[in-house]
């Protein structure tokens, strides 16, 4: 052997020796193990691992979530000294029920260090108290010294004499990494090293845990970014719990020393803390930690954050009053250390400085922007959700002028024409120059656009020019001498600009291809050009009403990055938001995804509904009858009755037929009685709200009444209640109740005068409700926004159901996902549930097999889970609460007990809702996998499982992935989507065949395509699709019925394009897929103590009785002139929506009747020239509906009808300069027009004058646009319309117009006669 081989090996024995030695050294030292939970901050043990290592004993620290049991149980063993240290009170039963035996039962020495209280076994008391010490006030020097007194005491390695005592910091203390002496109890001191004297200051409230764990790099990364700013940064920390914390070191001695607070404590006490920030006074921000991985993991996570920090970084936190939650650090990989997230700690930093700027420019000096929703889709149309959008700016723009803001305050119908003018380029060619010369239209300059373009992430950039092509592409970009640009419609009046919210698609773009066929969701070029100008050198943006676009924009479900589309379009400029009260649902979507502060505003006014007309004589007829002795006069009554009933399309309302009523006649008359008095006490909305603005007194009595209710009527009208509202609803201001409030709310009568105890509690408690509707709050909370204060928050709700939701003017909060259903929701759903599959049972002799449910967040807001509720009762399987009343399981329900078999169902979730309840949709995944696992024989939900198990098997899936994904129920949209496309799609109607399976397979897999997106037991895999199956299509199939949701007096079916994409969505889909309409049934949740659940045609029969069809909610929309007209086209179009999608709820009559009541004047409401004078467009685009449902074989409506509606279409397209882009219906308006001569077939209101500003109206965004407008030079202010008037008749003509008129008086008289001598004919449309 060579001596250089006998070399080598010596080394390698040499250095197995060291090895073995180091190891056998290491075995011997001693050994702590440590056990927390998020949110403790890593760095602390990584200090005392180091410590650990210098003082001779290993030390190794551990997450409890991250371990599973056997993990936990060996690390826990394997140590000489276990300690638990959990990170905040609360926690340390959970985890110590975690570690089991491990801790029970351990003889080895233990350790508990839960703030004051400390356990020790194995360990001398006073050392156990000691330590304590030193872990929980921590820094460098106290864990040093723990580690020393650990090797010295416990496990007596060395004689340590010089151990310091621990060094004990204040309970409360202002940091800052350049004070010498880290934190001071003198917020002078602490403010004296940040930035200068008189720059504004942002306080930044901490865990203790951020000094302590020596772990300050988040908190000295926001700092830094606050005084980069031009801001002074005044950091503390407090304990968690406690009174006035916050407002102690905020505002020492009541000397209020910050402009802004950022808090990044976990919040548990949401009630105190809300008085405290109402006491403060300043805008609250939320940092939010993510605690599943490090930064890159956050960026890769399309939830953003996880489901055990929703109740407490969001819920809780927002219900004490903060406003845009960020995620700003994460946690670093291996040493768990907390990382700071630049871009978002940069993001808050400059949203911070900008609120406080607002607290310190003078009015005069601000400039705002506005931001209004083109509204329902076409040109000249701009509303909010039940408010009058023209009126209510009117109101704001002159209180932001009195406040001392540089505007000018136009009146509504200055503010309707030009506002309505900034749209033409939505709609037109030719019309950007002429927006440009008439002042209606800024420049942006697109190399400007361009610079900012490219600051933007290289994904976001990609996914634009990739579906949007180059910004010159876009039909809102112009080349006006030589330089290339985008035109922006706005008004400005003075330092306030009014804009139009851009709209997402595109003008020229293809049609088929946009509604059907894009895979990518990204804004366009004009969007993202629209709102960097906007937010230029601006101060605050306003988005004004119920509800924009930008906060619907892709990006993460919650905690959004500044790189998600949502956060691109607003940048850091403060943002106001006027919401309606009760939309609580989509304004925390605002608040979450459009950094807004929520301003709510008042809904309509509400009223029993009456009746009217017909109705009315029929209750009388009715009343008649049962007073009447047997006999010729009572038959013939009855005749009479039942005439009516079919004239009116009762029968089909009340589920009845003509032939079962005069069988059954008593007991139809029963029914009669009480659906006429169900549709004369109905809440009726009335009007609109206009914002900041109060209501007549005879409206707010209505409403007050409303609220007081029931129990209000039953005390004045004790015998029949039921009946004070049964009559005329002209008259309802006679009836008892209105009289009553009229005398003490409005006349001052005093509550004294009233001698029952109950009805005098009444009054005191009307006088109390009165003072609540009063709407001036909102336009304070308006300026308070603007002014960069705190606004205090409430819930929401309409004020009849939830009179708390008042006074309005609020920041809105949502409820805690954490707690649905409640006890009380479960209750409610699990007897609507039995009693609902009571009556299935009655109906078809059996239970169903299968159920589905949408579910919406702003109904679960409401409700508080009943419909959950319902769903987890359908399985037979009930939720579990802990003390607090959050959801901490769910158990079966034994079959024994539950006495039926249990039913499958399918749970269609609104992407908001997967936003904002993660949390329930865990729980009902775990139901649905609890009851699929019973091996039961009539178990409809394993045989479910079992069956996509089967049609799943051979697609390459693991048996891992094909257990979740058989047990899977959940679906939504994809991560950050929302919508069925159904809106879209069904609007523009040219782009589907006509009724039948043709138009019915479209639609359906654009739905199908949308919400396919799995949310199963499986929470890693959620928001996934299989490729090359649908999965929720299988489930659909099967499906027997289909529930919604209504627990809103003022939303309803028509009121939004929600319930016919997502319920007609769910009925479209599973027509198409087995060639049978499921039952569509409305859980009607309107009054919580009567809870029931009816048919979606019934639901929707009595919403048009009530409101469409009844002429007092016709003249509540009259009196609100050009918006009530947008209201009355936004029900129709729904109305439509519900044709496409579920024709079997819709009927020819209904149809009929739209035509007679808003066509034919009914009502003799002189419908066509208020039209004409308001808004002319939303007669049009009603008319193209009806005409549209006639030509696609929705309705079917005779030739006379046709002819009437196409001739009114084409005498106001030919007047107002109005035009669709749908060719089909072009051809088919003209063809049923006919050659009209002028003035014979139409009613030409001559005296009306043309509305100001009105050129012309497309009917719908992607159908209908009108021809473009001709340059107007100046100095021309507006567009000028001539009304044509049709030629005058010869004299000849009135001779032939007289004799036509001697022979329509002969007809009728004839047609009279015939009526006397023959029954009734119904007037249903062949």
């Amino acid at each position: 052997m060579s001596s250089t081989v006998l070399a080598d090996l010596r080394l390698l024995l040499q250095a197995l020796f060291l090895l073995v030695a180091c190891n056998l050294a290491q075995a011997a030292q001693p050994s702590v193990a440590l056990i927390t939970a998020s949110p403790a901050p890593g760095g602390k043990y990584e200090v005392l691992a180091d410590a650990a290592q210098r003082a001779g004993f290993r030390f190794e620290a551990r997450y409890i979530e991250s371990m599973d049991d056997a993990a936990l149980a060996q690390f826990a063993q394997m140590a000489d000294l276990l300690i638990v240290e959990p990170p905040r009170p609360g926690v340390v039963e959970s985890m110590l029920a975690k570690l089991g035996k491990a801790w029970s039962a351990r003889n080895a020495p233990r350790l508990l260090l839960d703030g004051d209280k400390v356990e020790a076994r194995g360990m001398d008391a006073a050392l156990a108290n000691t330590l304590n010490t030193y872990f929980t006030n921590g820094g460098r020097q106290n864990l040093d010294a723990a580690a020393r007194v650990l090797a010295a005491r416990h496990f007596r390695l060395a004689d340590d004499k010089g151990i310091p005592p621990p060094q004990k910091f204040p309970a409360a203390a202002y940091y800052h990494p350049r004070l010498a002496t880290t934190v001071t109890t003198d917020p002078d001191a602490a403010l004296a090293v940040s930035g200068k004297p008189g720059e504004p200051v942002i306080g930044i409230a901490i865990h203790q845990g951020y000094v302590s764990a020596v772990d300050g790099g988040f908190v000295d990364t926001l700092i830094a970014e606050v005084e980069a700013r031009g801001a002074r940064a005044l950091a503390f920390y407090t304990p968690v719990m406690g009174e006035d914390l916050f407002l102690k070191m905020a505002a020492p001695g009541g000397r209020r020393l910050v402009d802004v607070l950022v808090t990044s404590q976990i919040l548990y006490d949401a009630t105190g803390r809300k008085a405290e920030f109402e006491r403060l006074g300043v805008p609250v921000m939320q940092a939010i930690p993510y605690r599943r991985g490090d930064a890159a993991d956050w960026r890769a996570d399309p939830q953003g954050m996880r489901l055990i920090d929703l109740p407490f970084y969001l819920v809780q936190s927002e219900i004490a009053g903060s406003m845009d939650p960020m995620v700003a650090s994460a946690v670093e990989k291996g040493s768990g250390k907390v990382e700071p997230i630049l871009p978002q700690i940069r993001s808050m930093a400059s949203k911070a400085v900008n609120l406080a700027k607002l607290r310190r420019i003078p009015n005069a000096d601000k400039h705002v922007v506005v931001m209004y929703y083109n509204y329902p889709p076409g040109e000249k149309n701009l509303s909010a959700s039940f408010m009058n959008l023209p009126k209510s700016l009117e109101g704001t723009l002159a209180a932001m002028k009195a406040a001392g803001y540089r505007t000018e305050a136009p009146d509504e119908a200055a503010l309707t024409r030009d506002l309505g003018q900034l749209l033409a380029g939505f709609y037109r060619d030719g019309q950007l120059q002429v927006l440009l010369d008439k002042g209606l239209a800024a420049w942006l300059p697109m190399a400007e656009y361009r610079r900012w373009f490219a600051t933007l992430p290289a994904d976001l950039r990609n996914e634009v020019t990739k579906r949007w092509g180059e910004p010159e592409q876009s039909s809102m970009s112009a080349n006006i001498k030589g330089e290339a640009g985008f035109v922006i419609p706005r008004l400005q009046l003075g330092n306030v600009v009014l804009m139009p919210v851009p709209p997402r698609g595109e003008r020229k773009e293809d049609q088929e291809a946009a509604l059907y066929h894009a895979t990518g969701a990204a804004v366009n070029h004009f969007y993202l050009a629209a709102y960097l100008w906007a937010r230029s050198h601006r101060d605050a943006l306003v988005h004004y009403g119920t509800h924009g676009t930008q906060e619907w924009t892709p990006g993460k479900e919650r905690g959004l990055s500044v790189e998600d589309q949502a956060m691109v379009v607003l940048g850091d400029i403060p943002v106001v938001y006027p919401y309606i009260v009760d939309d609580v649902g989509e304004a925390i979507q605002a608040k979450r995804r459009g950094r807004a502060t929520i301003v709510s505003h008042q809904t309509p006014s509400f009223r029993p509904a009456g009746l009217h007309t017909d109705l009315n004589a029929m209750h009388e007829q009715l009343h008649v009858w049962l007073q009447q002795d047997e006999g010729g006069v009572k038959e013939a009554l009855q005749r009479d009755l039942l005439r009516t009933g079919e004239k009116l399309h009762l029968f089909e309302d009340m589920g009845w037929t003509r032939a079962r009523a005069s069988a059954e006649f008593p007991a139809w008359i029963d029914a009669l009685h009480l659906h006429l008095h169900a549709l004369a006490s109905q809440l009726q909305p009335y009007g609109l709200h206009s914002f900041g603005q109060n209501k007549s007194d005879e409206l707010r009595l209505y409403t007050v009444m409303t609220m007081l209710g029931n129990d209000f009527y039953k005390r004045i009208e004790p015998e029949e209640p039921q009946e004070l509202f049964a009559l005329d609803y002209e008259k309802l201001a006679t009836t008892k109740p209105f009289a009553l409030l009229r005398h003490h709310l409005v006349e001052g009568a005093p509550a004294s005068e009233v001698k029952d105890a109950a009805l005098r509690a009444d009054i005191e408690r009307a006088k109390q409700l009165w003072a609540s509707l009063d709407a001036y709050p909102e336009i304070s909370g308006l300026l308070a926004g603007l002014n960069g204060e705190f606004l205090p928050t409430n819930t929401g709700g309409d004020p009849v159901r939830n009179p708390e939701s008042l006074p309005t003017g609020r920041n809105l909060y949502g409820f805690d996902p954490s707690k649905i259903p409640t006890r009380a929701a479960w209750e409610a759903g699990q007897l609507a549930t039995e009693a609902m599959l009571t009556e299935y049972r009655q109906r078809h002799g059996r239970y169903p097999q299968k159920l589905a449910y949408s579910l919406w967040s702003v109904e679960t807001m409401r409700h508080s889970g009943v419909l959950e509720a319902q769903a987890m009762a359908a399985l037979g399987v009930r939720p579990k609460w802990d003390q607090g009343g959050r959801l901490n399981g769910v158990e079966l329900i034994p079959a024994a007990e539950l006495k039926r078999p249990r039913v499958d169902v399918v749970l269609s979730a609104t992407g908001l809702y997967r936003d904002h309840f993660p949390n329930a949709m865990k729980w009902l995944a775990e139901a649905v996998k609890l009851a699929a696992a019973q091996k039961e024989p009539d178990n409809a939900v394993r045989k479910s499982s079992e069956a996509i198990r089967q049609a799943l098997a051979g697609k390459g899936l693991s048996a891992a992935q094909l257990d979740a994904m058989a047990d899977t129920r959940i679906f939504s949209n994809a991560s950050g989507g929302y919508g069925t496309g159904l809106n879209d799609a069904t609007l523009a109607s040219d782009s589907f065949a006509n009724k039948g399976r043709e138009a019915d397979e479209k639609l359906a897999n654009l739905y199908l395509s949308r919400m396919q997106y799995a949310y199963g037991p499986d929470e890693k895999s959620w928001g996934q699709k299989l490729e090359g199956v649908n999965l929720y299509a299988e489930n659909l199939k099967g499906v027997e019925a289909a529930l919604l949701a209504r627990s809103s007096n003022l939303y309803g079916m028509l009121t939004t394009d929600d319930p016919f994409q997502y319920l007609g969505g769910i009925g479209l889909a599973v027509r198409h897929l087995t060639g049978k309409a499921p039952e569509l049934l409305i859980s009607n949740l309107r009054d919580p103590r009567n809870a029931r659940t009816e048919t979606a045609a019934g639901f929707l029969a009595t919403e048009l009785r009530t409101r469409n069809f009844h002429p007092g909610w016709i003249k509540g929309m009259q009196a609100e002139g050009y918006s009530g007209a947008l209201n009355m086209l936004d029900s129709i179009n729904n109305f439509w929506g519900w044709a496409a999608t579920s024709p079997e709820i819709v009927r020819d009559d209904q149809w009929q009747e739209f035509a007679d009541v808003y066509v034919r004047d009914k009502y003799k409401l002189d419908l066509d020239r208020w039209f004409e004078k308001n808004a002319p467009q939303a007669q049009a685009q009603m008319i193209e509906r009806m005409l549209e449902a006639a030509r696609k074989d929705y309705w079917k409506a005779d030739e006379a009808t046709l002819s009437t509606l196409a001739r009114r279409y084409e005498d106001l397209a030919r007047r107002y300069d109005i035009q669709s882009h749908n060719q089909a219906f072009r051809e088919f308006a003209a063809a049923k027009a006919g050659p009209a001569p002028a003035g014979f077939g139409l009613r030409v209101a001559t005296a009306a004058p043309a509305p100001a500003g009105v050129a012309a109206a497309a009917p719908q965004a992607t159908t209908a646009q009108a021809e473009p407008l001709k340059p107007v030079a100046p100095p021309v202010q507006g567009i000028k319309l001539e009304k044509v008037e049709p030629p005058s008749l010869p004299p000849a003509s009135l001779a032939w117009i007289s004799g036509a008129a001697m022979m329509l008086m002969a007809f009728l008289a004839g047609a009279l006669r015939a009526a006397f001598a023959q029954p009734a004919r119904s007037r249903a449309a062949a």
